[in-house]
């Protein structure tokens, strides 16, 4: 009789010992989850701040030109230019005007894909001075152009890209390349991709890439790592801005062949004033 009795409390100290274990179990589940989540929410907090010092720099910057005085320049040596029947200074003056005009405006933060193009068209001038026969340029329309050319798009998000093909694709071929802009409408989506036919890179190098413009190499993000040399502003930052402007289903995702070539695709939804 006594031992059924020890042998019973035994029992009931293991089963509140097992369920003991398995609430412990649950909690710590729970815990970690927590855990992740706040580390999550972290990040993302961190990405924000960055990209509202990159923001404050960049109207910091912005403040420290005077654009009249700028343009008021550029048209003195355009006018001097045409009177010495310089056409291609003249030219370039003005393409010159036209791009710092378009960058140092705070009039929007959006603007039209035609608008974009635009400005692109200007920095492709400037560079053929100093590159020549070896950059071409295309733009190609995948649906009807009128309609991909009112799309709405955050300002700047399309040059950095072109100017990335240039310096880090075409610039290392002795023979130049082309750098073409697709761009597609969906009923609900505006795909733009931006390829050159430059070196590409190696499997290594790519991943290297990849890891920044997802974020995982935080190392990489810095303001001062996250622009190349020639200030252009990291793919990374591009992808950072649509995510926190659309959400993450749309960024910027990279590929790369070596040998063969660069590409940027850029994924939003598709919008019109």
């Amino acid at each position: 009789m006594e031992q059924r009795l020890l042998w019973g409390l035994a029992a009931a100290i293991l089963a509140v010992l097992i369920a003991g274990w398995g609430v412990m179990i649950c909690r710590y589940h729970k815990l970690k989850k927590g855990i992740a989540l706040m580390k999550r929410e972290r990040k993302e907090r961190e990405q924000e701040i960055e990209l509202d010092r990159r923001k404050a720099e960049i109207v910091s910057l912005q403040s420290q030109i005077n654009p009249h005085f700028l343009y008021n320049t550029l048209e003195v040596i355009r006018s001097e230019a045409i009177m010495n029947q310089d056409m291609d200074a003249a030219e370039m003056a003005e393409a010159l005007a036209n791009y710092f005009r378009y960058n140092i405006s705070k009039r929007k933060d959006f603007v039209t894909v035609g608008e974009e193009l635009d400005n692109i068209d200007n920095y492709i001038s400037i560079q053929k001075r100093r590159f020549g026969e070896r950059i071409s340029y295309q733009v190609v329309f995948h649906s009807q152009e009128e309609e991909a050319r009112h799309a709405l798009i955050p300002k700047l998000i399309l040059q950095p890209l072109v100017e990335n093909s240039i310096y880090h694709g075409l610039e290392k071929k002795a023979e130049g390349g082309t750098v073409t802009v697709h761009i597609t409408v969906t009923s609900q989506r505006l795909i733009i991709q931006v390829e050159d036919d430059g070196p590409g890179m190696d499997p290594q190098t790519l991943e290297r890439v990849e890891q920044q413009i997802q974020g995982i190499r935080r190392a990489a993000l810095t303001l001062e790592a996250s622009k190349d040399k020639h200030g252009g502003i990291a793919l990374a930052n591009i992808h950072q801005r649509i995510q926190m402007l659309y959400g993450r289903e749309y960024g910027l995702t990279f590929s790369a062949t070596r040998q063969v070539g660069a590409e940027a695709e850029i994924t939003i939804p598709y919008r019109t004033e």
